[in-house]
């Protein structure tokens, strides 16, 4: 509770007292518990260094009891702490060890965290081959939750960076596998998003008639569904179309 109300302070000094009890106690566990919560308090507190010091404690004891969840958390934790302090090689050292410990026991809500941070060091690098592989395994995951949504968004994130190196025909595939999902979900706003993915590659395409197409089935879609913002939106690119 002190914890979750800032008092950073406060909340450290009872856990030292936990901790000494554990200490007493030969309680390796009930040590790296409060390893752990300690590892919480200072990341909360911005005090970065010293949140990986307690992360790689209880990662060390929880290694030796092969408590792989526990393991699961203070390497995640670690990596962001490190992200946090500009260090990226250290932190993809981190969560790559964390996402082959999420892939082995099939915990694919932490992999997926993991991707997401290793993603976020890539594209800070510009390494677009890297982010590439890493949005397909994203994808994977999304599919093997029946995460409809987070598919979609793997889709269009991979048509994204496609379209990014100028592979139109590329980007078109993604970003209509993306849309399709998203009318058989229902999903307005990403249907809607997804159209105009396709009508913008379409136009570099020069394939004019088809753009408008696609841009005439968006303007129907925000219509039908009263979404103002696209109604006006699509209606100007329609006019800049010559329509």
């Amino acid at each position: 509770m002190q914890l979750e109300v800032e008092q950073y302070t406060k909340s450290e000094k009872n856990l030292q007292v936990c901790l000494k009890h554990f200490k007493k106690q030969r309680d390796d566990l009930g040590k790296a518990a409060v390893y752990g919560i300690l590892g919480i308090l200072h990341f909360t507190s911005g005090a970065y260094q010293k949140s990986i010091d307690y992360y790689n404690m209880a990662h060390e004891i929880y290694k030796e009891f092969n408590q792989v969840q526990e393991q699961i958390t203070c390497l995640k934790g670690i990596g962001i702490n490190l992200i946090k302090l500009n260090l990226f090689d250290e932190a993809c050292d981190s969560l790559l060890e964390c996402s082959a410990l999420c892939s082995d026991s099939n915990d694919l809500y932490n992999l997926l965290d993991c991707l997401g941070n290793l993603i976020y060091i890539h594209e800070k690098r510009e390494n677009w081959d890297v982010v590439f592989e890493l949005y397909k395994k994203t994808l994977k995951s999304f599919k093997e939750l029946h995460d409809s949504k987070g598919t979609i968004v793997s889709y269009f994130n991979l048509g994204i960076l496609k379209k990014k190196e100028s592979d139109f025909d590329q980007a078109i595939r993604y970003f209509k596998k993306g849309t399709n999902i998203a009318i058989d979900s229902n999903y307005i706003e990403l249907i809607l998003k997804g159209f105009g993915y396709v009508g913008e590659i379409l136009v570099y395409q020069g394939k004019i008639n088809a753009a408008k197409e696609v841009y005439i089935k968006a303007l129907s879609t925000a219509e039908k569904f009263k979404v103002k913002n696209s109604i006006i939106q699509i209606k100007i690119l329609l006019k800049s179309l010559g329509l």
